[in-house]
């Protein structure tokens, strides 16, 4: 099975609630959230870190209070958590997803959707040179798609962009890097995001939550 956990940010939650998550929290994970400034950001981060709580509640309820304090990184910034399923975190704009597969590895990426210059990442998505003849909302459609898929796939391997998209071989509902096989399956966030999930295993089912984090601290 393949999960995916999805929370918007809205607007800014209140001191006493955004206090109440952070006690749910490692001190050292505190710290990093409130180094950011702006607080779009902090409560992007926070959310990330209540998403992975709340979707391991689900997965091994017995680990889920604690599982912040296991959480480590990869040599390339990758979190996981020896021992628990393979997971990954995306956010961008107003959306946080987190993607956890029972089985193989899983990486996920959202981006919003924004006007850009397509012939400026010819390099990283040669796909891209194929769109020009289509209508300009679907060429762009199309691109973060190629881009979503290919980043996907990145964060699943656990090297991110510290390996170039181009690497990355798209094929339909597939995609390939390094001679290992992909599996792509679309994510709906709205109309103003792109989002896909790559995995190691060809997962028949997927199950997607939107979690709502302002109704107070609670996991089921």
């Amino acid at each position: 099975m393949l999960r995916v956990y999805q929370a918007c940010l809205g607007s800014r939650l209140s001191p006493e609630l955004e206090r109440a998550y952070l006690a749910r929290m490692p001190e050292s994970i505190c710290r990093v959230i409130q180094r950011y400034l702006r607080w779009e950001d902090r409560q992007s981060r926070l959310f990330a870190k209540l998403l992975l709580q709340h979707a391991l509640s689900r997965a091994a309820p017995d680990s889920a209070p604690s599982c912040l304090d296991m959480l480590e990184y990869s040599e390339y910034g990758k979190p996981l958590i020896k021992g628990e399923k393979s997971f990954n975190i995306s956010h961008s704009g107003d959306v946080v997803v987190l993607a956890l597969a029972d089985d193989g590895y899983v990486g996920i990426d959202v981006e919003k959707i924004r006007p850009i210059s397509l012939s400026d990442f010819y390099r990283y998505v040669p796909e891209v040179s194929s769109f020009e003849s289509r209508d300009p909302v679907e060429r762009l459609n199309l691109f973060y798609s190629c881009w979503t898929s290919k980043e996907a796939v990145l964060k699943g391997v656990g090297c991110g962009l510290q390996a170039s998209p181009e690497q990355v071989s798209l094929k339909g509902d597939t995609a390939c890097f390094r001679g290992q096989v992909w599996y792509l399956q679309a994510i709906d966030c709205g109309t103003e995001y792109c989002c896909t999930i790559a995995t190691s295993i060809n997962h028949a089912a997927c199950c997607i939550e939107v979690v709502n984090f302002r109704k107070g601290v609670r996991y089921e």
